[in-house]
């Protein structure tokens, strides 16, 4: 009887295979396993990750909610200003409506002669107006200037009536024989009479220079008298 070779494999009697054989191929199997998971993992569970887009191409209102999802819960995200682009205003001529004023204000009129100088007056008893005599009497000499007679002598001889010594002395010259000029005065012609009654006003309220037309005035009234002027010789009768 032959004894068998110990080379070779036979498979016994049985017909299943060797042991040893089947766990190789398990190794194998679970090898080729492994390696696939450790090759696919990462491809399953990574992020697709899209090139970066410059910030400044980003729009500022997603940028500001991508900035919003990023923060921690709690955490107010900052706010991106928002770059709103200004266009200047136009205005479209053609359907652009001009209102106009249904009625217009009636053109200003011409003031009277002395019409000016009324209404100054009012105001200033009625408390509109509120003027220094010095100041009203300026105002009369710049009607005087403006060849607004009348304006001017009545300014005048209401800062006289209030006391006003320097509008009295002026319009004591008007009415002086000695200083009366036909070509600046406003009256037509002297009234010595007048004369002597702003004089002596302007006198009274403190004036010297017009106690030194008093007694200029005296003198030319005398000259007058002797003359036989009637009115120089009343003057002088009533003088005291």
């Amino acid at each position: 009887m032959n004894s068998p070779d110990p080379t070779t494999h036979d498979e016994p009697a049985s017909g299943k295979p060797r042991r040893g054989n089947g766990r190789i191929r398990l190794i194998l199997a679970l090898g080729a396993v492994a390696l696939l998971i450790f090759w696919f993992y990462p491809m399953l569970f990574t992020e697709e990750v899209s090139p970066g887009i410059p910030q400044e191409e980003i729009d500022p209102i997603i940028r500001a909610q991508i900035e919003a999802a990023r923060q921690p819960d709690g955490e107010p995200a900052e706010s991106a200003p928002l770059e709103i682009e200004s266009r200047p205003e136009t205005i479209d001529t053609q359907t652009a409506k001009i209102e106009m004023p249904q009625t217009l204000p009636p053109p200003m009129r011409d003031l009277e002669e002395g019409e000016a100088a009324r209404i100054l007056i009012a105001s200033i008893r009625h408390g509109r107006e509120n003027l220094e005599l010095d100041q009203l009497s300026q105002r009369a000499h710049t009607f005087q200037q403006e060849g607004k007679t009348t304006d001017a002598y009545l300014l005048y001889f209401f800062a006289a009536r209030q006391g006003h010594a320097n509008s009295a002395l002026i319009l004591g010259k008007m009415n002086d024989p000695a200083t009366f000029d036909a070509d600046t005065d406003i009256l037509e012609r002297p009234d010595p009479t007048q004369a002597f009654k702003w004089y002596s006003m302007a006198a009274g309220n403190g004036l010297s220079e017009a106690q030194t037309r008093l007694a200029t005035l005296h003198d030319t009234l005398e000259q007058a008298a002797a003359n036989g002027d009637p009115q120089a010789q009343r003057l002088l009768l009533n003088w005291q």
